[in-house]
């Protein structure tokens, strides 16, 4: 009797909260003597559909979290797991649709599962136990589900087994004789920042820009999933909301209630280990969130899970008033920078004793992080006139580097259309020399790590993109540093509007021209999702859908029971 006094007292303080945020409870089910909740907005919907946008509230061990996502949303985790996993490859091939790029598509699919197999295994078995209560609540709910084991995986470690294999070329090249990075069409995006301390008020604010193709999937099913989870290894775990979908166990953004914000975006290096992918991505975001007491403590975690696959993640600590980027790679007990770099080019470098004598940050098993108070040294960049003839003269072009490319508010490319970068073939500047501001987009900036992304095949791979990642960085450290001087301060407005700098009801309406629109080829659609957090009061906004849609809120600390 006390315990059914206890979840229905729960329940009424959950619907409360979702009231808070506009929200309305569609759904309600209790299972182990836990409680799921599925709401709906009451304004946001999303355009072509019409559906209302859903958040969900899960609550018990990772287990139980799982089987209530089962039998709450069981339709949505089939379109993930399944529609949005098989189309998701597609996008890693440049020519999908001809005869060689649809044998490459089979490959990347049959290595995705064989080596997916494999590392299931190594999966933490919090994460292995969620996963398989996913499962099992949607055989609950509809006993002929069509939702598997290896598809879920694939949702929620593919992009991993992916990434190490077409980041390193190592397998592929064996595979298919002849083939070329060109052929590959990595959709190298995101964009991450943390603004805080006098800067922000006395706020921290923490911005994610997930920039991924929904395949007509993820754009009407993306959601907040409030998680309050109870452990069952004796370690400490703290409620968090992860910005995700129905079957991913995984964030794609994601803050606890200690304030501890994540994200994590593509950094294409050849420090990846397709033989062991280990947890990375957004399964090491979700981790971190459950666990992490602050940032450091999430840089500590990142570190001691073995990891195969090369990613940028911003964390951002709101208690602390710190933040940093974690420029990491497959777990090694030590850096082998040079390992993969050509002999023609290593002329070209600084050698080992001058990377010794100007090491700014440790070397953290894979691992090299830059917190907010990172100071780059800068005689790194008196490589880049070398690196810069050796790549013209190797591709025919006649790029230049002008000094004030590397300033404060400076641009390599004033416009993304612009080729000013040599590919990978450069030291890329830290803009932002402000104690109280980080920023990221898809490349390493530490100096150490940027040898890894010089490896010739991962260079094409990434190809021209790097001028589109460049630009970004550029683009959203001047708009920050603008607002800045511009009104001393950025409140939580400004920070949602500077995160949200390449909507098309912006500065940039042409960036996104090319985007999928809905049915009647009015709107546009989000190609992934927008979210910005204020880690003070464990709020988060954020935009799925179509750039049309309203944003949609949910208020943590309300949900805390």
């Amino acid at each position: 009797m006390n315990n059914s006094r206890n979840i229905n007292r729960r329940i009424i303080r959950l619907v409360n909260a979702f009231k808070k945020d506009d929200y309305e409870v569609k759904k309600i089910v209790v299972e182990f003597g836990r409680v799921g909740i599925l709401a709906e907005h009451r304004r946001a919907c999303n355009y072509d559909t019409g559906n209302r946008k859903r958040a969900y509230y899960l609550e018990g061990t990772n287990y139980e979290a799982g089987f209530l996502m089962g039998l709450l949303a069981e339709n949505e985790v089939l379109a993930m797991s399944s529609d949005f996993t098989t189309k998701m490859v597609s996008k890693f091939v440049k020519d999908a649709v001809s005869k060689r790029g649809n044998l490459l598509q089979e490959l990347l699919i049959s290595v995705l599962h064989e080596l997916g197999k494999a590392n299931f295994r190594e999966l933490p078995k919090s994460i292995r136990d969620e996963i398989q209560g996913i499962y099992d609540g949607c055989k609950k709910f509809n006993p002929k589900t069509k939702v598997d084991m290896k598809h879920l995986f694939a949702l929620n470690a593919g992009i991993d087994v992916l990434c190490s294999i077409v980041y390193t070329g190592f397998f592929l090249s064996r595979e298919i004789r002849g083939l070329k990075p060109s052929e590959l069409d990595v959709p190298i995006m995101c964009n991450g920042f943390s603004i805080f301390g006098r800067h922000a008020s006395g706020g921290h604010y923490f911005g994610r820009d997930f920039m991924f193709p929904t395949v007509n999937v993820f754009h009407d099913v993306a959601a907040p999933i409030i998680y309050n989870p109870v452990d069952t290894e004796g370690k400490e775990v703290f409620p968090f909301v992860s910005i995700a979908a129905p079957g991913m166990v995984g964030s794609i953004s994601a803050a606890n209630i200690n304030g501890v914000g994540l994200g994590v975006d593509m950094s294409p290096g050849v420090n990846s280990n397709p033989g062991n992918v280990g947890v990375n991505s957004i399964l090491l975001t979700r981790i971190c969130a459950q666990f992490a007491k602050s940032g450091e403590h999430a840089v500590e975690i990142m570190e001691k899970t073995p990891r195969g696959v090369s990613w940028n993640y911003i964390i951002a600590d709101g208690k602390n008033d710190r933040a940093c980027i974690v420029e990491a790679g497959s777990s090694k007990d030590g850096p082998d920078f040079f390992r993969y770099i050509p002999d023609e080019l290593k002329p070209l470098l600084p050698g080992q004793d001058f990377i010794n004598s100007h090491a700014s940050v440790p070397y953290r098993k894979g691992l090299m992080v830059r917190w907010n108070d990172y100071k780059y040294p800068v005689e790194y960049l008196s490589f880049n006139d070398s690196l810069l003839k050796y790549y013209n003269k190797k591709n025919s072009k006649n790029i230049t580097f002008s000094p004030d490319m590397f300033s404060e508010k400076g641009y390599i490319n004033k416009h993304p259309q612009e080729s000013n970068c040599p590919s990978t073939y450069y030291f890329a500047p830290q803009r932002e020399n402000n104690d109280s501001i980080v920023i990221t987009t898809n490349h390493y900036i530490v100096p150490e790590m940027r040898l890894y992304s010089m490896y010739p095949w991962t260079a094409s791979v990434i190809g021209n993109k790097m001028n589109d990642i460049q630009w970004r960085y550029d683009e959203l450290n001047n708009q920050i540093l603008t607002s800045i001087e511009k009104y001393g301060a950025v409140d939580f407005h400004t920070a949602r509007k500077l995160i949200d700098f390449l909507a098309p009801y912006g500065k940039h309406p042409w960036y996104y021209a090319d985007n999928p629109k809905s049915r009647d080829g009015k709107e546009i659609r989000i190609e992934g999702c927008t979210s910005i957090f204020d880690l003070k009061n464990g709020i988060v906004d954020s935009h799925f859908g179509y750039y049309c849609d309203e944003w949609s809120r949910i208020t943590l600390p309300n949900y805390v029971v």
